[in-house]
């Protein structure tokens, strides 16, 4: 029998590990039953004895199969790391986290199947669902809800309009390097790269039909069509794209439309500020969806030389108040060229 050396402690539920790099003399690989896997791992294990654990480190009755290049081990999800380093008589091995439930090509079944028409890894919003489209009420569960970071922090801008564009997400203040966290469980859709605007991103689909996008990160730690869990660490916070300081940006998107974050999540305490057993509506989720319609439909006028408040609501067909109340600016307002002045 082989003799193995388990270094890093888990606790009890069933899961595979699958190698990440072959051991020596190993054996030929052997595929079990997802069937039997699934159903009842416990027996799986007892029926497949290939070697006696060594289990430093673990709780005394926690079974561990090695079948092949595939490591069993019955344990919970709470605390399990990624990675496990196990020792054999071959020599040592890197098992990498994969849950029995997901053995076997997972590659056509993804999170809100029955929700989503597509799942692509270039796009952000393929899907083009406007919010009048959607129905007027969609339960959704928030349930297992983590905050993106480890300790909250402050806000650094807020969702709405800004500037000349719509702020689509949350900044939230972090440092580069700082952990970032899965809000729920889901699959990692796109780790992405854009210079002018997320830079390093990360999109997950969570089985409870939302997406969330983590942008300006400093490294993202997970690939695409990955499976992730609430509170597993996915990336690094950094600074990078169109960011003028490290932070997070942070987006609740269904079907493509934003959702404020601050909706769901009251970012002081870190925690839901709704039911766990959430609606999406029209009216109340996704309230900014008229001024959005406005935004699309504003138009700007160049400030030149000369130019002054009335002569520009003149050329307009508006009036000073109106223009003031579009800029949230006062009659005295000195303009400067070059600055862009709404007018519609």
């Amino acid at each position: 029998m082989k003799r193995i050396l388990i270094l890093l402690w888990v606790a009890v539920l069933p899961i595979a590990l699958v190698s990440a790099r072959k051991p020596k003399k190993a054996e030929p690989p052997v595929q079990p039953d997802p069937v039997e896997v699934e159903a009842d791992s416990t027996e799986y294990l007892e029926e497949h004895d290939d070697f006696d654990a060594i289990t430093d480190g673990m709780p005394v009755g926690v079974l561990s199969r090695l079948v092949g290049d595939t490591l069993f081990v019955s344990c919970t999800q709470d605390e399990l790391p990624r990675f496990l380093v196990v020792i054999t008589e071959d020599g040592e091995s890197q098992y990498r986290l994969m849950p029995a439930m997901l053995w076997g090509d997972t590659s056509s079944s993804h999170p809100a199947d029955s929700i989503y028409p597509v799942w692509m890894n270039t796009r952000v919003n393929p899907y083009q669902m406007p919010v009048d489209s959607l129905k007027d009420s969609i339960p959704v569960s928030l349930r297992g809800f983590v905050y993106p970071l480890k300790t909250v922090t402050y806000t650094t801008s807020k969702f709405g309009f800004r500037k000349y564009r719509f702020h689509y997400g949350i900044d939230v203040k972090v440092q580069v390097g700082d952990s970032l966290r899965a809000s729920w469980d889901g699959q990692v859709r796109i780790v992405g790269w854009d210079p002018r605007g997320y830079g390093y991103y990360v999109l997950i689909r969570h089985d409870n039909g939302l997406e969330t996008i983590y942008g300006h990160l400093s490294r993202p730690l997970v690939e695409e069509n990955e499976r992730i869990y609430a509170g597993e660490v996915f990336g690094l916070g950094g600074n990078t794209g169109r960011s003028t300081g490290s932070h997070l940006h942070y987006e609740i998107r269904y079907l493509g439309n934003a959702i404020n974050p601050e909706t769901l999540v009251n970012f002081e305490t870190g925690t839901l500020c709704v039911p766990e057993d959430y609606i999406i509506t029209k009216k109340g989720t996704f309230k900014h969806n008229e001024q959005v319609k406005q935004l699309k439909q504003a138009q700007y006028h160049k400030i030149k030389q000369g130019d002054t408040l009335s002569g520009i609501a003149k050329r307009y067909h508006t009036s000073v108040k109106a223009l003031c109340k579009l800029n949230n600016i006062k009659e005295t307002k000195i303009l400067q060229i070059g600055q862009k002045l709404r007018v519609r």
